[in-house]
């Protein structure tokens, strides 16, 4: 599968603006034990309605100069997905827990979302632009 890029824009609290770059791509299921891929929803006793949702693994990487990730820094995570839908959340983070970033989609070019910078507990609002890779 083709990578998805998208060009960041970060705010936090404390009025920092941060620019980067997340390259990430879906890598295949994620397998809990159960059908791949496959959550169902509320035990059957509850009454409520079944809600599928496909989970698919994501990694990729992830660069903010202003932070102090200049090299490309390993992340990994999840993509939920609903049926016939794009993805309701996207879930990232790296091996140590430095960066733990959450998004969803905006429409096709843009998603919103946050992302916790470990070193100094700095969180930041995030929106992202999708560059368009040409075929």
């Amino acid at each position: 599968m083709d990578d998805i890029i998208y060009k960041l824009l970060m705010k936090s609290r404390a009025g920092w603006t941060a620019f980067g770059v997340l390259r990430y791509q879906l890598t295949g299921f994620e397998v809990d034990g159960a059908t791949p891929g496959i959550f169902a929803g509320q035990p059957a006793l509850q009454q409520q309605p079944n809600v599928g949702a496909v989970v698919y693994r994501a990694q990729g990487s992830i660069s903010i100069p202003l932070l102090g990730i200049v090299q490309a820094k390993a992340v990994e995570g999840l993509a939920f997905f609903i049926q016939m839908g794009p993805p309701l959340l996207t879930r990232l983070e790296s091996d140590a827990g430095i960066v733990n970033l959450a998004f969803n989609l905006v429409n096709n070019e843009q998603m919103a979302g946050g992302l916790v910078w470990a070193p100094g507990n700095q969180s930041f609002c995030l929106l992202g632009r999708r560059l368009i890779q040409p075929a």
